[in-house]
């Protein structure tokens, strides 16, 4: 599949909110060394990020779709201070914030479970020479394991572009 950016006309076949032309500049800008790697990695690295803005937010951003055609959530009518032939530029910086930490680790890794199908959490325990490490399956109120791990810096970009969680719209 070809790296399509999405440049606000609803592209059929977009998969990037970003390029990596964008990407290079803003992580220069802001001194940031960790933006590394041949076109190709920062292509996939963005796509990375585009798919999981739409999995983490797609349903939650203001307004609607522009067309029925557009392969991703924006651009957006009515969606208060952004014209609809956009791109806003904080989802854009907000993708590149993605993009960058999914060149280290993967944004949504699958959840470690037990047979039972319970999520499991690790933990080591050291009392002074003694190390001991275990597994424990998560149950109980509460214990309804994060889907998807919070990223401060590139979720903060996004204040304004979605509803909240707890948001009622009618």
């Amino acid at each position: 599949m070809a790296f399509v950016v999405e440049d606000g006309t609803g592209k059929p076949d977009a998969n990037s909110y970003g390029a990596v032309a964008d990407a290079d500049s803003y992580f220069a800008d802001r001194g940031i060394t960790a933006w590394t790697g041949t076109p190709e990695q920062k292509q996939s690295v963005l796509i990375q990020a585009t798919d999981y803005i739409e999995g983490r937010f797609g349903d939650r951003f203001i307004g609607t779709k522009k067309t029925d055609t557009q392969a991703l959530s924006w651009p957006r009518k009515n969606a208060d201070a952004y014209p609809d032939d956009t791109v806003p530029v904080k989802l854009q910086r907000a993708c590149f914030e993605y993009a960058v930490r999914a060149l280290s680790a993967a944004l949504a890794p699958d959840l470690k479970v037990d047979p039972s199908g319970l999520s499991v959490v690790a933990s080591k325990k050291k009392v002074g020479p003694i190390e001991t490490e275990y597994s424990v399956a998560q149950t109980g109120l509460g214990s309804t394991p994060m889907l998807f791990r919070p990223y401060p810096a590139a979720d903060m970009l996004l204040r304004g572009l979605v509803y909240s969680a707890s948001q009622v719209i009618r």
